[in-house]
């Protein structure tokens, strides 16, 4: 995987249909330009995989209202999946399964909110989604990490993310090592107990943990 970031990318074209025509392959494509300029002050983010043990331990809910300390010097934009997107108002939403999308478009959390999803997802409820940039082949979970590396954050807060979270795919914990290893200039700090964190995390240069009591501290939350 290369490291690619939005201040980089102009857009790109989507398949709309592919037919095959005295035996060639016809496609047709259309160009979508990117449309969203993310200008972050603090250049840290929160990723949000799940709820799992956060509740117990830390409410995620909190961040939705998180100022950062002083000019928001320690403000954090946050990024989830489409069911983190219930619970609280998120900077960025992502998900690529339409049954999690539908809810957001009934409650209209998608007229006033961003939210990433596939192309097919884009075509199928037209103006109600943002297409998520190269559309590399992730699951959701993994996609607000993706996203906020791609965004150019250089400190990522995960939460929600353990060994023991069912991620959706059996290899979701080596899609996340791609993108720390890729993303080497970034930080990635998981949040939570550190013996519950997937090795292969933890021995990538560019990784670090905080306790939750130590990421409210840190961050000023």
């Amino acid at each position: 995987m290369q490291p690619r970031y939005r201040a980089d990318y102009p857009g790109e074209f989507v398949i709309l249909n592919t037919t095959f025509k005295g035996g060639k392959k016809i496609q047709e494509r259309e160009w979508i330009e990117n449309p969203i300029q993310n200008q972050h002050i603090s250049g840290r983010a929160a990723a949000i995989g799940s709820d799992i043990d956060n509740h117990k331990w830390f409410d995620y809910r909190v961040l939705e209202n998180h100022r950062g300390g002083l000019l928001g010097s320690k403000k954090l934009q946050t990024y989830g999946t489409a069911t983190i997107a219930r619970d609280m108002r998120l900077d960025f939403a992502v998900d690529t399964d339409y049954n999690n999308l539908a809810p957001l478009v009934v409650n209209k959390y998608t007229e006033n909110n961003v939210v990433y999803t596939t192309a097919r997802n884009c075509i199928l409820d037209p103006g109600e989604f943002y297409l998520i940039p190269q559309s590399p082949n992730f699951c959701t979970t993994v996609f607000p990490i993706y996203l906020a590396a791609f965004d150019g954050h250089k400190e990522i807060y995960m939460i929600g993310y353990t060994q023991e979270l069912d991620g959706g795919q059996s290899d979701w914990i080596h899609q996340v090592t791609e993108i720390i290893r890729a993303y080497s200039g970034t930080k990635f700090i998981m949040v939570g107990n550190q013996y519950n964190m997937p090795d292969e995390w933890m021995s990538c240069a560019n990784t670090g943990n905080l306790t939750q009591r130590d990421f409210v501290t840190y961050c000023d939350v």
